[in-house]
């Protein structure tokens, strides 16, 4: 500021001018007010010298105002630019020319607001609705001459609920908002303001958006265009609620007493001397300690102090409001039959017109039931906490994301991970992929409404182990809350059942001597294939399979040598299918393969049996040793093909059964596809 005018020269070349002058520092990407002149002083309520441009303004005033003043700086040109506001209840457009300043590294720049006379065309008038309907909190609304609504800022439409799009251009006074019983005076308001009259504060009433009746303070503004009225701007104040308080104002005579028999109603009331020495207490503070208001007049609150707090605990308290400030906590009394209680206890320290304290205003509210409600809490959560660390089940508290804000100690050491790796993780990332569905069918449940169920999933640990559990989780809701508050579920690892269950599973389905699928599990899976087939427009193949000459192995080698030979037999058969391919054991030496992904042209479906039927032969060819016997079995087959046979499990393997034994009627080691 030394290198620039000092703050007399500045008053000597501005201080008389009409026009606003402003004088500002760039500081941190705002503003800081270094000067303004006298005209300029009017404006603001407070001394803003040295305060910021967004401590004064309001957001879209700054906003517009840094904007040039920044375009100022950044060209090092002079800017002009035009703005609307309301100064001494009345609309006014202005136009400010921003000067920049540099002086070394310091950036100023000097405003002159001048005030001009403006005639509105439709372009310049929704220049101003934007620049004035967008800096008030108060509702305002643009009338035509021939009252109609023309436009209205957001809190007038949010007050009245009105659809603007479909009101705009409305006769104005026939709105259902509008108050009949002022309807003529609002009318004559408008009348007067179409013939160039200013009107300010004049009451009138409104009905707003919940059907009640509001008063408000409307100011008139006629809005000028080619030298005639064009429109009336109407700012509204809603001043309901300061007339409600006036009537009921003069409605009471008492007003202090019926604040005193209001609070007399909700709390406990004692009033000392700046001594600490009871001079008043309310009725509900006598019935609260049980002595007669005689016994009480003249103590201190130590008649009934319970002995919970420590000395300091007062001592804290007296200094504080003997130091002129307000006390609130919570105390512990004791009444004069030696029950305790707790008070949600403020005591105001109450001055004299010299400022000394002279006595104290000490207000209780009752909250025991709270008290005793919170220790419960407190023992219930310790008592959680016992339990849920001294039990093998896996509890776990989650929100409705399924993000965790708790674990039992169980799953720490079941898991191997920290509590706080566990802490704010999704539940989905400790488990294993085939369970990460049925965890998110789960939490889609919930939005169904479905509060409580008990499902299977399996985890994995943090060392990549991987183990199964059973749970059962409930959701609860909060009243105060739009949304599900938290989802507690309690499992127990059931890692040992589960492989038993599959391996049961396994043995049902499963052939126990080579281990191959039986004709429970082609019966299961035939409908998989089958709707597969469809959709690719594909052929399935059934070949009932049958080794030659079986029975002449368990008669000259044993039932021991015959089962490796079936076993022997069941590994060639796999290696001559392709992955998608089936190889069930019926019984005995019979065997069901299921050829997929085939084609539906006769000739390449022909073909692709024929390849298949040659693998097994080859396979078979090469034989093996059991015991130093070698055996190179062949085998019968006979073929049934969806869908040229029926698309029936039953039906195309009792035609491939047919087809066998007329293949083996003929010779041993050949096929027939059933006709």
């Amino acid at each position: 500021m030394q290198s620039l005018l000092s703050e007399k020269q500045l008053n000597m070349l501005f201080n008389k001018s009409k026009d606003f002058v402003f004088l500002c520092k760039k500081t941190d990407g705002d503003y800081t007010y270094v000067y303004i002149n006298e005209a300029a002083s009017e404006i603001f309520q407070e001394n803003v010298v040295g305060k910021k441009l967004s401590e004064i303004r309001s957001v879209e005033l700054t906003d517009l105002i840094v904007k040039y003043y920044n375009m100022a700086l950044d060209t090092n040109t002079q800017q002009n630019f035009q703005d609307y506001t309301s100064f001494k209840s009345e609309v006014r457009k202005y136009e400010t020319t921003v000067i920049p300043v540099i002086d070394d590294e310091d950036q100023y720049v000097l405003a002159i607001t001048k005030e001009i006379a403006f005639e509105r065309d439709l372009q310049d008038k929704y220049l101003f609705m934007r620049s004035v309907f967008l800096k008030t909190f108060l509702s305002t609304v643009l009338i035509s001459k021939d009252l109609k609504l023309l436009e209205a800022n957001s809190a007038f439409i949010q007050t009245f609920n009105i659809d603007i799009e479909k009101m705009r251009g409305k006769e104005f006074l026939n709105f259902t908002f509008i108050d009949q019983d002022t309807k003529d005076e609002l009318k004559k308001y408008l009348f007067d303001a179409q013939q160039g009259d200013h009107f300010t504060t004049k009451l009138i009433r409104f009905i707003d958006r919940e059907g009640l009746t509001r008063s408000f303070t409307a100011t008139f503004s006629p809005l000028m265009q080619e030298g005639e009225v064009a429109a009336v701007f109407i700012i509204l104040q809603d001043v309901t609620e300061y007339i409600e308080q006036e009537k009921a104002l003069r409605q009471t005579s008492h007003g202090l007493e019926t604040f005193t028999r209001a609070m007399n109603s909700a709390a406990d009331i004692s009033i000392t001397d700046a001594n600490g020495r009871i001079v008043s207490v309310n009725d509900r503070y006598v019935k609260r300690v049980g002595y007669t208001r005689e016994e009480i007049i003249g103590q201190t609150h130590q008649i009934v102090n319970s002995r919970y707090h420590s000395p300091e605990f007062f001592q804290n308290l007296w200094k504080t409001i003997s130091g002129g400030e307000v006390w609130r906590g919570e105390i512990c009394n004791r009444d004069k039959f030696g029950v305790t209680y707790w008070n949600d206890t403020t005591i105001i320290p109450l001055a004299d017109v010299n400022g000394g304290i002279v006595q104290y205003l000490g207000v209780y509210f009752n909250i025991s039931e709270k008290k005793r409600m919170m220790t419960q809490l407190r023992n219930v959560e310790r008592t959680f906490r016992v339990i849920t660390e001294n039990t093998n089940d896996l509890i776990i508290i989650m929100c409705e994301d399924g993000i965790i804000s708790y674990v039992s100690p169980s799953y720490v050491r079941l898991l191997g991970y920290e509590e706080e790796e566990l802490l704010g993780k999704f539940y989905s990332q400790l488990l294993d992929e085939e369970s990460f569905q049925e965890w998110n069918t789960v939490l889609k449940n919930l939005q169904d409404n479905v509060h409580e169920q008990t499902v299977e999933l399996k985890l994995k640990s943090k060392q990549g182990d991987h183990l199964w559990t059973e749970g059962h989780y409930n959701a609860f809701f909060s009243n105060d809350h739009y949304g599900l508050c938290q989802i507690i579920m309690v499992s127990r690892e059931i890692t040992e059942r589960k492989e038993r269950e599959n391996k049961l599973m396994f043995m049902a389905y499963h052939d126990s001597l080579t281990n191959l699928p039986n004709r429970r599990y082609l019966n299961k899976e035939f409908p998989h294939l089958l709707e597969k087939a469809k959709a690719r427009y594909e052929s399935i193949a059934i070949v009932y399979l049958d080794g030659d000459n079986f029975k002449e192995v368990n008669d000259l080698y044993g039932h021991d040598v015959g089962d490796e030979f079936i076993h022997q037999f069941s590994k060639a058969l796999m290696k001559s299918i392709s992955l998608d391919d089936l190889v069930i054991r019926v019984g005995g030496d019979e065997f069901v393969l299921v050829l997929t992904n085939l084609s539906r042209n006769e000739e390449l479906k022909l073909e692709q049996i024929q390849a298949f039927i040659e693998r097994i032969r080859n396979q078979l060819h090469e034989g093996w040793y059991i015991d130093n016997h070698f055996f190179q079995p062949t085998a019968s087959m006979g073929i049934a093909v969806y869908p040229k046979h029926g698309e029936k499990l039953e039906k195309l393997v009792d035609f491939a059964d047919q087809a066998l034994c007329e293949s083996k009627t003929k010779q041993k080691n050949s096929y027939k596809i059933y006709e």
